[in-house]
């Protein structure tokens, strides 16, 4: 049997201060690796075991999604994780240039010529003159935030303003207390005895809140763009695979099979091991003004004793396709690439998009 070394294996249980990097490390199938092995068994092992695979670029609308978590849930994370950069107009009067620096010395007196820039801010500090060296405020703020994610002005008031809206709306508001935020589950799979794992936006003892952005470049009714975005996105997977994590979390905690590791309380802890049931919400926001607000409920059937919604049993039947592969590929390739031969495919009209034949 072929083993996967390339990650640490954490515990099964709940953690609730888990870093983020740790939780990405560790071994086991999460949501957006089920999409990975949808694609294809290599693309799977290409995003998660490869060793020499680049981290993926935290810019962009992914940035963005995660500051606006942050501030909206976490606002002492926030401010640990995120921080303004600076700007020269920030600071009226500091010498940017070389000609600003010549300038402020032949002003006040001083020798001006140099042949690096390095030899001018060394004049000026050396003179003691007040001057607000830019290049030197760089430095200082870089050395007093390091390793956390720098905004821009535009940027940094964008995610202030989305997670204001969501301060006040109502249902949001609900919706955002008394849970815990970025909380990590690691489960065993009874039917095929992989590791499962979910890091959930927010977790109340009753149901799980997701936050996302989405932007709407093309002008579609705000409720269009986003129930293409749940299916495009595949939003319903993660709330399927979410439901299920956290139901096997839930039994197996009261069954005193998993601990929980962090700070929650034991109301919190009772509450959430009693509730059988639980709901699932997403809470989306648009990335850019007016920072239109939606909430999506998900649920496996529209009432009681009802057939289960196509979207719940599409993301169900596929996730459990892709736990059996994601098995078989451990036992077959282990750290190896998960890589097949593949035989030359005869192309079929039933291959095509049906755009082909409008």
């Amino acid at each position: 049997m072929m083993t996967n070394i390339l990650r640490p294996v954490v515990e099964p249980g709940i953690y609730f201060d888990m870093d983020e990097a740790s939780y990405h490390a560790a071994e086991g199938l999460s949501c957006s690796g089920i999409k990975h092995l949808t694609v294809s068994k290599l693309n799977y092992w290409h995003k998660n075991l490869n060793p020499d695979r680049e981290p993926e670029d935290d810019t962009g609308a992914r940035r963005f999604g995660k500051a606006v978590h942050s501030r909206a849930l976490e606002p002492e994370r926030f401010d640990r994780n995120f921080v303004m950069k600076l700007f020269p107009e920030d600071y009226p009067g500091a010498l940017v240039t070389a000609d600003d620096m010549k300038a402020f010395l032949e002003a006040n007196g001083l020798p001006k010529s140099a042949k690096k820039k390095s030899d001018l801010v060394d004049r000026i500090v050396a003179s003691g003159l007040p001057a607000v060296i830019w290049e030197m405020e760089l430095e200082r703020h870089a050395a007093e935030h390091v390793g956390k994610t720098f905004l821009g002005t535009e940027e940094s008031k964008k995610i202030a303003a989305a997670a204001a809206v969501m301060a006040e709306d109502p249902y949001a508001k609900a919706a955002l207390s008394g849970g815990m935020p970025e909380v990590s589950f690691f489960v065993r799979d009874p039917e095929t005895g992989v590791m499962l794992k979910a890091r959930m936006d927010y977790v109340r003892p009753r149901s799980t809140v997701d936050i996302k952005t989405f932007s709407n470049s093309r002008g579609k009714p705000v409720e269009k763009a986003i129930y293409e975005a749940i299916f495009y996105e595949g939003y319903h997977l993660q709330c399927v695979f979410y439901n299920q994590v956290r139901e096997l979390a839930r039994r197996q905690l009261a069954a005193g099979e998993i601990r929980t590791d962090g700070d929650v309380s034991e109301t919190w802890l009772k509450e959430f091991t009693e509730t059988e049931g639980h709901g699932f919400v997403l809470i989306f926001i648009e990335s850019s003004a007016p920072f239109d607000l939606r909430m999506v409920l998900m649920k496996e059937a529209e009432a009681a004793g009802a057939d289960l919604n196509v979207y719940w049993s599409s993301a169900h039947m596929r996730i459990y396709d892709m736990k059996i592969l994601y098995a078989g590929c451990l036992e077959k390739y282990g750290d190896k690439p998960w890589r097949d031969q593949t035989l030359p495919h005869q192309l079929e009209d039933t291959d095509l998009p049906m755009l082909m034949f409008s």
